[in-house]
C-alpha cells in the first residue's frame, strides 16, 4: 500500500534528518512524486503525526508498565534505558520530546501538538509515581526529582555509539547502593574520521541517488546539502556548512566534492533525478509537454531549485538522461538536429527563468510602472505581468513554443 510505503520512508528520513526534512526528502526515499505524498497527507504535520502517533502511545505504555513494576528499580532502569536508546536512534523523536518540533514545523494548535502535550502529561504522571516508589524502597537517591528523568534520557544522544555505556553510568549515579557497578559494553576506540565515515555509510544505506549504482558517501554529502538548501536557501549551502551538518571535518567533504561549484552540480543533478522519465505519452508534443511539467515540478520541490539548477551546467547522469529524453521526443516529432537542440534549450531556459521568478523575492515592477505615465504599454498589461498565475503563464509559454515548433515543421514539410 502506497500510504504505508510513504510512512516507512518518512520514518527513516525523520529518524536520520530530523523533522526539518522536507516532503521532497520523503518522496525521494519512497520513490514517489511529492504530489503523491500530498495526496495521502495534506501537510507535514499530518505526516509527522502518522509516523509518531504509535511511538507516543508506546512511550506512554512503557512509562505505565515501569510505574507498576514489582521492583521499582527494575522499572526505573527499563524506562530510562529504553527511552534513552530510542531517542538517540531517532532525531525526529528527540525533537518531538524536547518540544523543538513546534519551532521546526511552525505548528499552531494542531492534532500533533495536542497528541504530544497530552502524552507528555500522562508520562510525567507515571514517572512521578515511579520515582516516589523507588525512593520509598530506598533504591533511588532522595534528591532525584521526576523532572530529572527525561533530560537524562535525552542527554544520552550525545554519547552516540557509546549510549549503552552512558546509560549504565547514569543508572549507577542514581542508585543509592549497589553490590558492584553495572556491567558496561566495552568501548570501541576509533579516530574521528573513522566515526564520521561510519556515520556517512549508515546514512548512505538508503537507496542511491538516481544514476548511481549504489549508495555512497558522496550521496550522503549531496543529500545533506539539499537539506540545507530546503531549510535555509541557496546561499546557505557551503562545504563548511555541509561538513558541520554531517559532523565531519571540512577536508572530508572537500576530498569528495573538491569545490562548491562541483557540489552545486551534484545537487542540481539530484534535483533533476526526481523527474520521472517513465510512463510518458506516445505523441511527441504531449511527451515534450509532460517532460517540461515534470521538470518544473522537480525544480519547485526544492527551495531555490530554479536558482540552483540555473547556476550549473553539469554533465551528470540524471541531467543528461532528462535532456536525452526531451531531445528524443523532439527528434521523434521530425525536427532536424539543430532545431531539436535549440528547442530543448528554449524549453529549459524558459522553465528555469519562470521558476526562478516564482521562487524569488517579488519585484517592484508595479511600483515602477503604475502612476508614472512613462510606460503606457506596460501599464496596459500590468495586471498580467505582475500576477502570480505561474502555472497559467507556464502553460501559455510552453504551448507557444510547441505551436511554433509544429508550425515550422508544417512549413518545412509543405511542397515548394
Amino acid at each position: 500500500m502506497r500510504e504505508t510505503r510513504i510512512l516507512d520512508a518518512a520514518a527513516e528520513v525523520f529518524a536520520s534528518q530530523g523533522l526539518s526534512a522536507t516532503l521532497a526528502d520523503v518522496a525521494k526515499q519512497a520513490d514517489v512524486g511529492v504530489a503523491t505524498v500530498y495526496r495521502w497527507f495534506a501537510s507535514k504535520d499530518d505526516l509527522v503525526h502518522g509516523v509518531y502517533a504509535a511511538r507516543v502511545t508506546e512511550a506512554e505504555e512503557l512509562a505505565r508498565v515501569a510505574a507498576v513494576a514489582t521492583d521499582p528499580w527494575t522499572g526505573m532502569a527499563a524506562f530510562l534505558e529504553r527511552m534513552a536508546v530510542d531517542i538517540a536512534a531517532d532525531k525526529g523523536w528527540h525533537e518531538l520530546l524536547t518540544g523543538s518540533y513546534a519551532e521546526i514545523l511552525g505548528c499552531a494548535r494542531t492534532g500533533l501538538v495536542d497528541l504530544v502535550e497530552a502524552a507528555q502529561h500522562r508520562i510525567a504522571e507515571h514517572v512521578a509515581a515511579l520515582v516516589l516508589r523507588a525512593k520509598e524502597a530506598g533504591q533511588l537517591r532522595a534528591d532525584f526529582e521526576p523532572s530529572d528523568l527525561m533530560p537524562l534520557a535525552l542527554s544520552v544522544q550525545a554519547a552516540g555509539d557509546l549510549r549503552q555505556r552512558a546509560v549504565g553510568f547514569l543508572l549507577d549515579g542514581l542508585r543509592v547502593a549497589r553490590d558492584r557497578p553495572s556491567a558496561l559494553p566495552a568501548p570501541v576506540q576509533r579516530d574521528r574520521d573513522s566515526v564520521a565515515l561510519d556515520r556517512m555509510r549508515r546514512s548512505g544505506a538508503r537507496p542511491p541517488l538516481r544514476g548511481r549504482e549504489s549508495p555512497s558517501q558522496l550521496d550522503v554529502i549531496v543529500r545533506t546539502a539539499l537539506e540545507l538548501l530546503d531549510e535555509s536557501g541557496f546561499d546557505a549551502v557551503t562545504l563548511r556548512a555541509v561538513a558541520a551538518r554531517i559532523g565531519v571535518r571540512l577536508n572530508t567533504v572537500s576530498w569528495h566534492v573538491k569545490t562548491k561549484a562541483r557540489l552545486h552540480d551534484l545537487m542540481a543533478d539530484a534535483v533533476l533525478a526526481e523527474i520521472d522519465l517513465d510512463g510518458l505519452p506516445e505523441d511527441w508534443r504531449e511527451r515534450v509537454s509532460a517532460l517540461a511539467h515534470r521538470y518544473r515540478r522537480a525544480l519547485l520541490s526544492h527551495r531555490d531549485g530554479g536558482r540552483l539548477v540555473g547556476s550549473t551546467f553539469g554533465a551528470e547522469p540524471a541531467t543528461l538522461a532528462a535532456a536525452d529524453t526531451l531531445v528524443a521526443a523532439l527528434l521523434d516529432g521530425g525536427l532536424p538536429a539543430p532545431a531539436a537542440a535549440w528547442t530543448c534549450w528554449t524549453i529549459i531556459y524558459f522553465t528555469l527563468g519562470l521558476v526562478q521568478e516564482e521562487q524569488g523575492t517579488p519585484g517592484t515592477l508595479a511600483d515602477e510602472v503604475a502612476g508614472t505615465g512613462r510606460f503606457p504599454s506596460l501599464a496596459l498589461v500590468l495586471p498580467h505581468l505582475a500576477d502570480d498565475e505561474y502555472e497559467t503563464r507556464f502553460r501559455f509559454g510552453l504551448d507557444l513554443i510547441l505551436a511554433s515548433t509544429a508550425r515550422n515543421l508544417d512549413v518545412a514539410a509543405s511542397p515548394a
